[in-house]
């Protein structure tokens, strides 16, 4: 079985290929055949959910021809089309619901819309090799700690902890902006803050139990910068302040739930720090630690094709198709 996946909740379209033998859904018998992306470059006025839509539109045909010639396949041997249905940008999930519907009429291949949240954790999973890990899902727009819970053939991932203003990711793309840092994002954030081997600057804690907030902090940044302190101080003390109050959060939910694992997925798990960080806090509580491998870190569309994928051999592909782009990864069922 083949199964395309479509990603475009954000600034990058992604589409990818995955062939699975039989069985359950593994990394022994499920295999990524492609994985193209193309992708926004941010800016330091931040993303226009009209461009970007624009830019999905215009870039879908080659992205497609890329992905299936990585993969080695025409479009006419894929068994099933799946897509990002949210949450994510209404203008960005409507151009992949549109393209995903019109494949799936033409090749009269079966639509499988997947929570686009649900499969940044289910990829990690997969290609990680855990079973049943707290998730530590960190990207521009979302910040969650979540696990299963429940029991087949209707589980759901109950979200322990999160962010109550803005995701982490938006966070530091914002505070980058503000220090004027290149790129003007959180990777100028982390380039910086590892420029600066002296003391931290105080900023806002925002912990509330196992929630998070971010824009208190990014208040003081902004006063900071007005000052004219040295950039690469204040990169380094937002990394290390929001990086810490996540690792709190997380250590509490760890041991509210008491998982054996613990997994960091979404494009800020590629921060170098906080893997660094989040390994320690595990090693102390005798657990294991994972992090999502690079190329499924940010949105891609192989996450969704892998995820399109344990829902069909599950039987548990969702009736409703339509794009939701508040669709929260609780409100999805987990039927594998």
């Amino acid at each position: 079985m083949m199964i395309l996946g479509i990603e475009s909740t954000a600034h990058s379209l992604g589409i990818g290929v995955v062939r699975h033998d039989s069985g359950k859904v593994n990394a022994r018998n499920t295999k990524v055949l492609s994985n193209a992306i193309a992708k926004v470059p941010s800016g330091r006025t931040g993303f226009i959910p009209r461009k970007l839509a624009e830019h999905h539109a215009r870039k879908f045909k080659k992205t497609l021809g890329e992905a299936l010639a990585q993969a080695g396949v025409n479009a006419a041997e894929l068994d099933a089309i799946a897509y990002a249905q949210g949450p994510g940008l209404g203008h960005c999930l409507h151009v992949g619901f549109a393209a995903a519907n019109s494949l799936s009429l033409l090749l009269e291949k079966p639509l499988v819309p997947v929570n686009h949240t649900v499969a940044h954790v289910e990829v990690g999973k997969w290609a990680c090799g855990m079973n049943d890990p707290l998730a530590v899902y960190v990207s521009g727009g979302n910040t969650q700690i979540t696990a299963l819970e429940g029991q087949l053939p209707s589980r759901h991932y109950r979200v322990y902890g999160e962010t109550l203003d803005v995701g982490i990711g938006n966070f530091l793309d914002n505070a980058g902006r503000l220090l004027n840092t290149t790129p003007p994002d959180a990777v100028g954030i982390m380039k910086n803050a590892a420029q600066w081997k002296g003391s931290i600057i105080e900023l806002p804690y925002s912990v509330k139990g196992v929630d998070l907030a971010f824009s208190g902090m990014l208040n003081a940044v902004r006063k900071a910068a007005e000052r004219g302190g040295d950039k690469r101080q204040l990169c380094y003390s937002v990394q290390e302040t929001s990086f810490a109050m996540l690792v709190e959060a997380t250590e509490r939910c760890l041991c509210h739930t008491r998982k054996k694992q613990v997994l960091a997925v979404g494009g800020v798990a590629q921060n170098a720090r906080l893997a660094e960080m989040l390994g320690l806090m595990c090693e102390d509580q005798r657990v294991s630690f994972a992090v999502v491998p690079p190329q499924y870190a940010g949105d891609n569309g192989a996450m969704i094709a892998l995820t399109g994928l344990q829902e069909i051999v599950s039987n548990g592909v969702p009736q409703d198709c339509r794009p939701d782009q508040n669709l929260r990864i609780d409100k999805t069922t987990v039927t594998w």
